[in-house]
């Protein structure tokens, strides 16, 4: 059997052609199942980058945001049907929401419920490292973006709380699931 895991996609551009990638990727290298859970934004941000079809017939199970409690991911996080909650990509608006205890969409009253149950909750913030960045736009030219220093202090707020592990790179979550696996 399988081990199965919640992986919350947000609406952040930037890494998200990478996690699709690595999402792939580790479902098939470690066996693993893989229940996708899009923010209504991470949607929008999917169909921009022509990643969403592909999320949807690689996955057996893709669900999009139609409130805090719809679907009922916190439900199943609660009962234990999955091993964790994965965050990837994180948009500077979900970090900053969990780190000030917002639980007002789907995305963040799951990891708010599943820290309740001690169900590990990983989150990779795109935004890391105050100072400008460069991401690739869907059609490859570059965009050079700015990351402020109140989403790197949320970020910092988030590595203390209790239930949440950071992670650094987009590549760390492989090392996660070799880990559960």
């Amino acid at each position: 059997m399988s081990v199965r895991i919640a992986w919350g996609v947000t609406g952040a551009g930037d890494y998200m052609s990478e996690t699709v990638a690595l999402m792939e990727k580790i479902a098939e290298k470690y066996n693993l199942e893989v229940h996708v859970y899009l923010s209504k934004e991470a949607e929008v941000v999917l169909k921009f980058y022509k990643l969403l079809d592909e999320v949807k017939e690689r996955f057996p199970k893709v669900s999009v945001e139609k409130g805090p409690n719809a679907p009922f991911l916190s439900g199943k996080l609660q009962s234990g049907k999955y091993k964790l909650f994965l965050i990837a990509p994180a948009t500077a608006n979900t970090v900053a929401k969990i780190a000030l205890c917002i639980a007002d969409s789907l995305i963040t009253n799951s990891a708010a419920q599943a820290m309740k149950v001690d169900v590990p909750v990983y989150i990779f913030p795109v935004d890391q490292k105050e100072g400008e960045v460069k991401t690739k736009l869907p059609d490859g030219r570059d965009l050079t973006i700015r990351i402020r220093k109140e989403d790197v202090e949320n970020v910092e707020m988030l590595r203390r709380m209790q239930g949440i592990t950071v992670l650094s790179r987009v590549e760390e979550i492989e090392e996660v699931v070799k880990r559960i696996c």
